[in-house]
């Protein structure tokens, strides 16, 4: 009875401290929950917490941009290499400038005028004229002119003389000539007459017509018209090639 009884009393402490051992452990467990809980209540815990977040969401945005870019040299690879393309480290063809059309290698330049159409053509009072300008002007006086009239009358004969670039004795290369065909000169025509039959002056006659040459090389044919008494000048007419190229 007494072995029982022991026995009984010892299952009963064993009992008794078996449920303390587990009051124990689940009191622990209660107080552990409790402080994590308060822990992730904490302001700085929950900003570290929203921070991982926001780093995380980055680095798999990140990942998946390159994750669909293509490779370098992904593009080369599928081109078929071109002549004159370098070999690169990778085996993959360098890509480079295709060579122009031959026909496109030259500068296009526009087609320069003709030297037999005329700069200009027209009418104008023969005294001091500059063939240079655009269009050709009449001046106050021979310095700068192309050709001049000189206008002298002794009683009723006209003694009307021509002067070329220069004019008189300081005239070191003729650039007029008178042009006696019946058919108006060319550009060319007129500037061989001055090369070849060139004077410093010329007597002006009414109807006649002359070469001149400019400072610049300019050649124009002039055409004395009549005199005119109220003006004491020729009218003539005029036309004027540019000088060749």
């Amino acid at each position: 009875m007494s072995s029982q009884g022991r026995a009984s009393g010892h299952g009963q402490v064993n009992q008794a401290g078996g449920d303390q051992r587990i009051d124990q452990h689940t009191e622990h467990h209660h107080h552990y929950a409790a402080d994590q809980a308060r822990v992730f209540r904490h302001p700085m815990i929950q900003v570290m917490i929203l921070v991982g977040v926001v780093l995380v969401v980055v680095v798999v945005a990140v990942v998946v941009k390159f994750a669909g870019a293509p490779t370098a040299g992904g593009t080369e690879s599928r081109r078929s290499a071109l002549p004159g393309d370098s070999a690169r480290s990778d085996g993959t063809a360098s890509p480079t400038a295709a060579a122009p059309p031959a026909s496109a290698s030259k500068a296009v330049e526009s087609p320069s005028p003709r030297t037999d159409t005329p700069l200009w053509s027209g009418r104008v009072r023969l005294t001091y004229i500059n063939l240079d300008s655009d269009p050709p002007s009449v001046l106050s006086s021979n310095t700068g002119a192309s050709f001049w009239i000189h206008y002298d009358q002794t009683g009723e004969v006209r003694e009307d003389e021509m002067y070329g670039l220069g004019g008189g004795l300081f005239t070191s290369t003729p650039t007029v000539a008178r042009w006696d065909a019946p058919a108006k000169p060319t550009r060319q025509q007129c500037a061989e007459l001055i090369t070849t039959q060139g004077s410093e002056t010329l007597p002006v006659t009414a109807g006649k017509r002359y070469c001149v040459k400019s400072g610049r090389g300019r050649v124009a044919v002039v055409t004395a018209g009549a005199f005119d008494q109220d003006s004491g000048n020729y009218t003539g007419t005029m036309t004027v090639w540019d000088a060749p190229r």
